[in-house]
């Protein structure tokens, strides 16, 4: 998706509509497979009459007319093309095994210290990260490495005041204030080239009250009283959840070549430039109304990842983090393990990819993909009925790539020209112009005065999971999901043949979600 375009409304709150479905621009809007569909069709079908064998069209011409079907026709919003290739592939990956993964005890030796501690072991896409430490002290952060997209990836775990309590001058402005995030980010060549929101909906351990009344608990108590307060604790966050919100800034390691090798080079030089554009981005962060809780360290990361692949180890980790923080603040010489885990222990021990689901340690996931957005115009709390609380363990995802002023241009100017020369053919041929061209004609020039007058452009995605531990709950949750959508006015797709990769990018903040623009 791109170009997000705000409207203020005359006499209340700000309202916003204008987001566009990212386009193929390969020839006339089909991508190379379906063009290479469509010209095999239409040689297929003159064929028989080029070479004057008619015979020959018994056969060729229904092949012309089942390649044609499979460039034109849609079924869930794919063409059929696109459904046989996911298809194909999905099929290829199982035939090899290899939408099955097993670590934990299988997990090979490192090659470069074979009797150290075992290598971060992730499964699918998240095989070449790797989680390294930049900076010492308190100050140092996780940072996460992508060899194969040579970007790096630093994790905040934020604080949102939220949007849905306040009055709507407050409103407007915290949205602002994310926008201004964004539009810092919109320069050429910038080195942070994705940023990514996600808020999880888990429920809630009450590790931290457990403990806090274990600390405060009277010895002279009665211990009926002790007693019902015990069972209250233990059933009163059943019914309950709790919001973890994080933001991720990916760097592209070739975009800061030149940064990187004056602060010393290779993965140390690239920590240090994310670093200090991180610290660049501190008062921008903070003008949006998001206060940082803190910077995941390699074992707080390793913590969320592992917590996102087996929900099981939420409570024991929950108490292990109160425990430790109880300790330190008593004064008291912490025992047992750290908060958090070791990053050789953040992957699943066992998973599987299946085509409409995807089983980890003990839960089910199903990710779906927010492929329209509201088309009306919408107020910025659009979204509270997919992120309200619910029955079941939910993340989401908002992926933006901000684009320069160049990119943003080209992308602009190719839209408005593409709206100018479609009415102008209609006007030409006397044909009824559709409303929604005009709509889209009004809305590309606005989006041109908007670019010229200094405002931003990003291309964004977003994407939902739904998490169950139970897995006969699967078809409830996503029953529930579905409809959490619809209210919000938006429709999502089911990554049907893709839900390793769906998981990866919904349910982590790892920095990946947005696939390369089509051509």
């Amino acid at each position: 998706m791109t170009a997000q375009q705000d409207t203020p409304g005359r006499d209340g709150p700000r309202q916003y509509l204008g987001w566009q479905g990212e386009k193929v621009a390969f020839i006339f809007g089909l991508s190379g497979q379906r063009a290479a569909f469509i010209a095999a069709a239409v040689l297929a079908a003159i064929w028989p009459i080029a070479v004057s064998q008619p015979a020959e069209g018994l056969v060729l011409w229904p092949l012309a007319a089942l390649l044609a079907a499979a460039a034109f026709v849609r079924v869930a919003g794919r063409t059929a093309d696109e459904w046989a290739a996911a298809a194909i592939s999905w099929s290829l990956v199982a035939l090899r095994g290899q939408h099955k993964f097993a670590s934990a005890a299988f997990t090979p030796a490192s090659k470069a210290d074979p009797a150290g501690p075992p290598p971060m072991d992730l499964p699918g896409i998240l095989a070449p990260l790797k989680i390294l430490t930049a900076g010492d002290g308190p100050d140092a952060i996780a940072v996460v490495r992508n060899a194969r997209e040579r970007t790096c990836t630093a994790v905040a775990r934020v604080q949102v005041p939220g949007i849905g309590l306040v009055d709507s001058a407050r409103r407007d402005q915290r949205v602002s204030g994310w926008g201004a995030l964004l539009a810092s980010l919109c320069r050429e060549n910038h080195p942070v080239t994705r940023v990514q929101a996600l808020q999880r909906i888990v429920p809630e351990s009450g590790a931290s009250l457990r403990q806090w009344h274990a600390g405060h608990l009277d010895p002279d108590a009665p211990a009926l009283a002790a007693d019902v307060t015990s069972g209250l604790l233990a059933t009163s966050t059943l019914a309950s959840s709790q919001r973890e919100s994080y933001l991720a800034f990916t760097m592209d390691e070739r975009r800061a070549a030149g940064q990187i090798k004056a602060a010393g080079g290779g993965e140390a030089g690239a920590c240090a430039v994310l670093t200090r554009h991180l610290r660049a981005l501190g008062p921008v962060i903070s003008g949006a109304d998001l206060r940082i809780a803190g910077w995941l360290v390699p074992r707080d990361l390793a913590e969320v990842i592992r917590t996102a692949f087996d929900p099981h180890s939420s409570r024991e980790l929950d108490a292990r983090r109160a425990a430790w923080q109880a300790a330190t603040q008593a004064g008291q010489e912490p025992q047992g393990l750290a908060p958090g885990v070791t990053p050789a222990a953040a992957g699943p021990a066992a998973a599987q990819a299946d085509p409409g689901r995807y089983a980890h340690d003990g839960a089910v996931s199903v990710t779906y993909w927010v492929q329209d957005w509201p088309r009306h115009q919408v107020y910025a709390t659009a979204l509270m009925p997919l992120l309200a609380e619910s029955l079941h363990r939910r993340s989401f995802s908002l992926h933006a790539e901000p684009l320069g002023p160049r990119t943003a241009e080209r992308s602009v100017m190719r839209e408005r020209t593409a709206r100018d020369v479609a009415v102008r053919m209609r006007q030409r041929t006397g044909q009824v112009i559709p409303e929604h061209e005009r709509q889209a004609m009004a809305r590309a020039q606005a989006q041109d005065a908007e670019r010229a007058a200094g405002h931003g452009l990003v291309r964004f995605t977003g994407y939902v999971t739904v998490t169950v531990t139970d897995p006969s709950q699967v078809d409830d949750a996503c029953a529930a999901l579905e409809a959490d959508a619809a209210a919000a006015g938006i429709e999502a797709r089911r990554m049907w043949f893709a839900q390793d990769v769906g998981f990866a990018v919904s349910a982590l903040p790892l920095g990946m979600g947005i696939p390369r623009k089509r051509w």
